[in-house]
């Protein structure tokens, strides 16, 4: 669906020479955006083999998981080629629970782009808000075509979010955890210290308990979704739209399991599994998969200490002296509050809910909403139930 079109210029020579293999056609944005005779993250291949093996690799285990697309162990080929992008068609598979963004090419930039304007505004973007921000160079709430792909960017990390980068969970990133280009790092950071927070890197992340899948993608606001407006294959348009009307409604697109995604095999009622959440770690995998429109139940309870402060405290709720973290991961919400991620998409506050509705489907995270990991001390107990819809 988002290959690049193929042109071949036929001449009384070339005739002769059908064998020929043609060559796509590059836009002046794309090639000035390719770096020449370049690896990605060449510093760390140490010896010089062009393969970055886990041992070279400095960064965290989940950025390396989001760069080996293969899944064979090690980065190599087109993986660490700079200019080539992952070989993805983003309409009919299901995306992996490190994968965050389409292949940055014209033709998804086009797709994205409902009312053919020549920019993407933040209401045609259907992915996290972080990669958005990151994208959008300028902060003027649209990328444009350069932007998209990446024209005077080295773009290694394009793909990985804050907390693959921040690999020693501090809540900031050091020049020592930055494995992309230099420039890119001075450009995040803004005010010259030397370290990139979460708010240069992320913007400020208000909480996704509000997300509407449908009302995302009805970019018109009509109360329906047309082919014009869905970024999957025709065919996966085609088996939601049930009563074959050419359009989905609400309903359509809810019973069908709403738009494509990870969302792994899915039965009846999951039973309730408890999990640990060290306040020590950024996100506690539950290995849960959660499809949008599932009632995720929970059962909290424990204290955490988030400072040396001893009566620095807080409980699921969030901390007690109701304070609050200028670079959690979600502006507005009491510090050490339990709050929850799905798939790569934006967290979702907890705190002491019983109960919410997944806004999205993806695999389901734990954590506590906190900017400085290592003085923490503690744990909360959470009992975690699925109602599938």
């Amino acid at each position: 669906m988002f290959s690049r079109t193929l042109v071949l210029t036929f001449s009384s020579v070339a005739l002769v020479g059908l064998c020929q293999v043609a060559t796509p056609v590059v836009t002046t944005v794309e090639a000035q955006s390719r770096p020449v005779n370049r690896i990605r993250f060449a510093q760390m291949d140490r010896n010089g083999d062009g393969i970055i093996t886990r041992q070279e690799w400095n960064g965290s285990e989940r950025s390396f998981e989001v760069h080996d697309w293969n899944r064979d162990g090690r980065l190599s080929g087109n993986e660490v080629r700079a200019g080539v992008q992952q070989d993805a068609d983003f309409a009919d598979h299901n995306p992996n629970q490190f994968e965050r963004n389409l292949n940055w090419t014209r033709n998804n930039f086009t797709s994205m782009d409902h009312n053919r304007d020549n920019r993407i505004s933040s209401n045609e973007w259907h992915f996290d808000m972080e990669t958005f921000r990151r994208v959008d160079r300028n902060r003027n709430d649209s990328l444009s075509l350069q932007e998209f792909i990446g024209e005077g960017t080295e773009d290694d990390l394009r793909s990985d979010n804050f907390d693959d980068i921040d690999r020693n969970n501090n809540g900031r990133i050091e020049r020592s955890e930055w494995y992309g280009g230099a420039s890119d790092f001075a450009w995040l950071d803004k005010n010259r210290d030397g370290i990139l927070t979460r708010y240069e890197v992320a913007g400020s992340q208000a909480s996704m308990n509000t997300y509407d899948e449908f009302t995302n993608l009805d970019f018109n606001r009509d109360g329906r979704l047309e082919m014009n407006e869905w970024h999957w294959s025709q065919a996966s348009f085609r088996s939601r739209d049930t009563n074959r009307d050419g359009v989905l409604s609400r309903n359509e697109l809810v019973n069908s399991g709403g738009a494509p995604g990870a969302v792994g095999a899915l039965g009846g009622q999951v039973n309730s599994q408890t999990f640990r959440v060290n306040s020590q770690v950024r996100w506690t995998d539950t290995g849960i998969m959660v499809r949008a429109g599932d009632v995720i139940t929970f059962q909290s309870s424990g204290q955490i200490q988030m400072s040396d402060n001893a009566s620095d405290v807080a409980n699921p709720a969030g901390a007690l002296s109701r304070r609050t973290a200028p670079d959690a991961p979600i502006t507005g919400v009491f510090a050490g509050a339990l709050i929850a991620k799905i798939g790569g998409y934006s967290p979702v506050a907890i705190g002491d809910q019983s109960q919410i509705t997944a806004p999205v489907s993806g695999q389901l995270y734990l954590g506590v909403n906190d900017d400085h990991l290592p003085d923490n001390r503690g744990e909360f107990t959470v009992t975690v139930g699925v109602q599938r819809r």
